[in-house]
């Protein structure tokens, strides 16, 4: 055999092994992993435990209503802040679902046209509208985030909203171009036999209202109770590391109500309504072997997506060992980007510990996790990763929020004071 022969031979198998790895995504009726887990009785005193403690702190917070400020439900007062422009921002979230339905409309007709043009410089001219529609779906959602001044929660239904829908209209026109181009239909999703459990889907409903109390609660009485009090022009760095430990317990309680309210409870309420039968929206992220398993598992939606229209596609174009670090590299940016753009814009603030936590932490993490050996080891370093970085969340965002709120002064240079935390150089107002 020639060397030539043998070259080519190797490419082909080199080719066949990274064929291997791009597996596609397969929807199949299953339930997820904490429904089945509740039926086996498995996890259900983890659910007993939490469930005690927001008995508890509602008992507290309930006592302090009546007896210290003489109004029941005194603290649901943040609850109310944060969805004080609830009906204006439905209104533009309706607006942008609407708009979809136009994107949707416009690839039918496409689609039909007879001896539609393939060659890809041709479609530039589609590509470019396309973008410029992805340009205005994020934009005026944004000024008007902006204009109506929203609170928190407000803001976060907006931003992480546009990036939602974005996202799912880029899978279905990834999915169906080359369908439309060559004439083909795409499958119905998987849907469940059953009809609708209406009461399931109610149950999962208010779970979803018991888990923002539950982090109201969390803020109510261990995060606001010591942040507001400090003396922001007084803190040393001592004092703003310090407080990261204050912030561990509130922290992971948002961290646990963030994961089981929304990746569990909303999702699967929703898939009951619209008798959706994949339910594997996450998987034991809690039980993982590696950084890479916890990242995996986590969010399987949002895995599943930039796997395969950010890595997948990444590495198609970037053929090699090479092409499969660059896009794993970016696929740890935008995931950390985009974290930093749904608190930042939230927050009002440019203070990137969503960033760094995701990339530059989670990236050294990612490299260091794959040393350790022992599954025990891994499992305490992870959660000792994760308690710390929630401890940093609700510290730092914290500090620069009250620090923003009347207690330190502007820099005295507009983009130093767009970019710098003021409560590392706190100056009195």
């Amino acid at each position: 055999m020639s060397s030539s022969q043998s070259s080519d031979r190797r490419s082909s198998e080199e080719r066949v092994k990274l064929q291997r790895v791009f597996k596609e995504k397969t929807f199949i009726a299953r339930e997820s992993l904490l429904t089945t887990e509740f039926r086996n009785g498995n996890m259900q005193i983890i659910y007993n435990g939490f469930a005690a403690v927001f008995i508890l702190f509602f008992l507290r917070a309930l006592i302090s209503d009546i007896f210290v400020h003489g109004v029941p439900l005194h603290h649901t007062w943040l609850i109310w802040w944060n969805f004080r422009d609830f009906i204006p921002t439905m209104l533009v979230w309706s607006a942008m679902f609407a708009s979809t339905f136009l994107v949707y409309s416009a690839f039918k007709l496409w689609a039909h046209v007879p001896a539609k043009t393939v060659k890809i410089s041709e479609q530039i001219p589609l590509l470019a509208v396309y973008l410029s529609y992805l340009t205005a779906f994020f934009y005026f959602p944004l000024k008007f985030l902006f204009a109506m001044e929203l609170n928190c929660a407000c803001s976060f239904i907006i931003t992480c909203e546009t990036t939602r829908i974005a996202m799912k209209m880029h899978s279905f026109i990834r999915e169906n171009w080359s369908k439309a181009v060559i004439r083909k239909t795409s499958a119905d999703p998987v849907k469940n036999s059953k009809k609708r459990d209406l009461k399931a889907a109610g149950y999962y409903f208010l779970e979803c209202l018991l888990n923002i109390e539950f982090v109201n609660l969390a803020f109510t009485q261990w995060a606001f109770p010591i942040l507001h009090v400090q003396d922001y022009p007084s803190l040393t760095v001592s004092n703003i590391f310090l407080s990261l430990f204050t912030g561990i317990v509130p922290g992971i309680i948002c961290l646990v109500c963030l994961f089981y309210g929304l990746l569990h409870c909303w999702l699967n309420c929703f898939s009951e309504l619209l008798q959706f039968a994949d339910r594997q929206f996450y998987h034991n992220w809690w039980n993982s072997s590696n950084m890479a398993e916890y990242y995996r598992n986590w969010n399987l939606v949002v895995h599943d997506w930039l796997y395969a229209y950010v890595f997948r596609d990444l590495s198609a174009v970037l053929p090699g060992k090479k092409g499969l670090k660059i896009a794993q590299t970016a696929v740890f940016f935008l995931s950390a980007a985009f974290h930093e753009y749904w608190f930042g814009i939230a927050f009002r603030t440019f203070y990137p510990v969503m960033f760094i936590l995701y990339f530059i932490f989670g990236g050294i993490f990612f490299s260091v996790s794959r040393l350790i050996s022992s599954r025990s080891a891994w499992n305490t370093a992870l959660w000792f990763n994760l308690l710390i970085g929630t401890g940093m969340f609700i510290a730092f965002y914290g500090q620069e929020w009250y620090a923003r709120r009347g207690h330190c002064a502007p820099y005295s240079s507009q983009i130093l004071d767009a970019l710098l935390p003021r409560h590392w150089a706190c100056q009195r107002v």
